[in-house]
């Protein structure tokens, strides 16, 4: 899965995912996700790299595997995690379209499309899907910050955190539920709220050690044009000369009319 990453955290420009571990909490980000497990047995959902691109033969083999039988929905989240790592995105989300005609009543299989579309941008058609999927039985925390981060690329924040919150109920401690709803008011322009919402992540188990979470939080105070306290929280992760070249990057952009327009583009 791709992470939710800071504008503090990238030179030149802002990017706000949401890692669907956030946004993304998709299905577990860095640390990598569930094990590869047929629908009906786990969670299938990987996304991510975990492991850098798959070999040609090892791709090759999962093509030709999932081709003699695409209905196969071990073979197409096989094939799908492959081409996941090796960063073709919509030929797994075709494999995934595919074997969901033969396997319309998986709800396991309907979120793991849903959250790659997510991802790939088609937060319409993903937020369908996991909506799905969540009133087939898959109502987990990670497959409602999914939703919310689908809501949140769509502009609609209120939805977004209504998702959230039911993944908060889940999952209240969860650092990354917590990240998302910072972003998503900072995306909102809600920018003490997004503060406020950070501020009070950090104090949860394990948001003390969380890098997103702090680097996002960074993002929230420079925004509201304190430089020098978003320098001191950035430096903690970052080196001071990427830190100043993001904040003078930040104090540029917020010199312009377009300011939230940019962020949402960046998203």
């Amino acid at each position: 899965m791709r992470q939710a990453v800071s504008g503090f955290a990238l030179k030149g420009r802002l990017t706000m995912s949401l890692c669907l571990a956030s946004l993304l909490a998709v299905a577990g980000c860095a640390n990598g996700g569930p094990s590869l497990m047929a629908s009906k047995e786990a969670d299938p959902v990987v996304t991510g790299s975990t492991t850098g691109a798959p070999s040609i033969r090892a791709m090759a083999g999962a093509a030709q595997a999932w081709q003699e039988k695409p209905g196969n929905v071990r073979r197409a989240v096989t094939y799908a995690r492959l081409l996941d790592e090796a960063g073709q995105k919509d030929q797994l989300i075709r494999v995934l379209e595919t074997t969901i005609t033969h396997n319309p009543d998986d709800p396991k299989l309907v979120a793991y499309l849903g959250k790659e579309l997510i991802l790939s941008g088609r937060s319409k058609a993903g937020v369908e899907q996991l909506n799905n999927a969540i009133a087939a039985g898959e109502a987990n925390w990670k497959n409602y910050s999914a939703l919310g981060s689908g809501y949140d690329q769509m502009g609609q924040h209120a939805q977004a955190r209504e998702a959230y919150n039911m993944a908060l109920q889940l999952n209240p401690n969860e650092v990354a539920i917590h990240n998302n709803i910072g972003m998503s008011y900072i995306l909102e322009g809600n920018l003490p709220m997004a503060e406020s919402s950070l501020r009070a992540a950090q104090k949860l188990p394990e948001g003390e050690f969380n890098q997103t979470l702090r680097q996002n939080l960074a993002l929230s105070v420079g925004l509201q044009g304190r430089f020098d306290e978003a320098r001191d929280i950035a430096s903690r992760d970052l080196p001071l000369e990427q830190v100043e070249e993001n904040l003078a990057f930040l104090k540029k952009m917020l010199n312009q009319e377009s300011t939230w327009q940019q962020i949402k583009q960046s998203s």
